[in-house]
């Protein structure tokens, strides 16, 4: 379950913005809106009120981050901690709720079971108690599944995380410190250095429609070990609607910074893909996914064989 820490606005500052969030945060990173985007200016203006909540965290230390937003009819802020956080995710979110009361001027915070901290003892929150009970859950509720295939998933500060019972055996429950690893695990999986290929789709001549991966020479790269349609996409697409799975495989003839160096040499499908991929040119990375590392041109052309 998610963890609520509700910070009372006893000297009626109001909602700050996004920016003096951050400046209260200090290392802290947001993550609702891309540094480059055009409107992020105007993001970094706008106040905690004008939004649901807004993601926080600390790059390269943040598994899921933590949510803060700002009541206006409470005259409260609250800090969000996920289920299925890290240590560092409690340990940052406790960081920022103590330097949140020193500029609000306070030096408590309430959770939701109406239980008092302070500043001083806020790191007495159970905090390691509740990521073994969530484990735990999940583990009793996939043992008791009919699908042999059930799998957990939940989003993580930059990417989705999916576990199932074989993973949780076999690298986290049994492991000498279940909370440790399980947060090493998360964390490690959020700062992948490979690129994670994003699902298309097309409907072809005879109104078939077809999902596709690519792959591109050289470029590391995350993709589910068996396809089926995304969550963000089954508003448009279901697995039942898709005809066959294939992956692209793209090289490079040329400079990689010029876009028309990039060349489709040729289509494969996706299981056929999977069978003829070297064992040791990928591995798992959690119960779904393999990151496959970079395939140099040969590579690709005796895929294609």
């Amino acid at each position: 379950m998610s963890v609520y820490f509700f910070i009372n606005d006893i000297h009626n500052v109001g909602s700050i913005t996004v920016k003096q969030a951050l400046h209260i945060g200090q290392n802290f990173s947001q993550y609702v809106i891309k540094k480059d985007d055009a409107e992020y200016e105007e993001f970094l203006k706008e106040k905690l009120s004008s939004f649901e909540c807004i993601l926080l965290g600390i790059e390269k230390k943040s598994a899921r981050g933590f949510e803060l937003s700002y009541d206006n009819n409470t005259k409260t802020y609250e800090v969000r901690i996920l289920s299925f956080s890290s240590v560092d995710d409690y340990l940052a979110a406790f960081d920022y709720i103590k330097k949140l009361c020193s500029f609000l001027g306070c030096t408590e915070t309430i959770t939701d079971d109406n239980e008092s901290y302070t500043i001083n003892n806020l790191q007495t929150y159970p905090y390691k108690e509740n990521i073994k009970h969530e484990l735990a859950a999940v583990y009793s509720k996939l043992l008791k599944s009919s699908n042999n295939d059930a799998y957990f998933e939940f989003q993580g500060i930059h990417r989705k995380v999916t576990i199932n019972v074989d993973l949780l055996e076999n690298v986290i429950i049994n492991a000498e410190n279940v909370v440790e690893k399980f947060s090493t695990f998360v964390t490690g999986l959020q700062y992948i250095n490979a690129y994670e290929a994003r699902q298309k789709f097309y409907e072809n001549d005879e109104g078939t429609i077809i999902g596709i991966y690519a792959i591109t020479e050289t470029v590391p790269t995350i993709l589910p070990f068996n396809p089926s349609v995304e969550s963000e996409n089954q508003d448009m697409v279901t697995d039942d609607n898709i005809a066959e799975w294939i992956i692209n495989l793209v090289v490079i003839n040329g400079n990689p910074e010029d876009e028309s160096s990039y060349e489709n040499l040729g289509q494969i499908n996706y299981q056929e893909f999977i069978n003829r991929l070297p064992k040791e040119k990928y591995g798992f990375i959690d119960a779904r996914y393999i990151c496959v590392k970079g395939l140099n041109r040969e590579e690709i052309e005796n895929l294609l064989k």
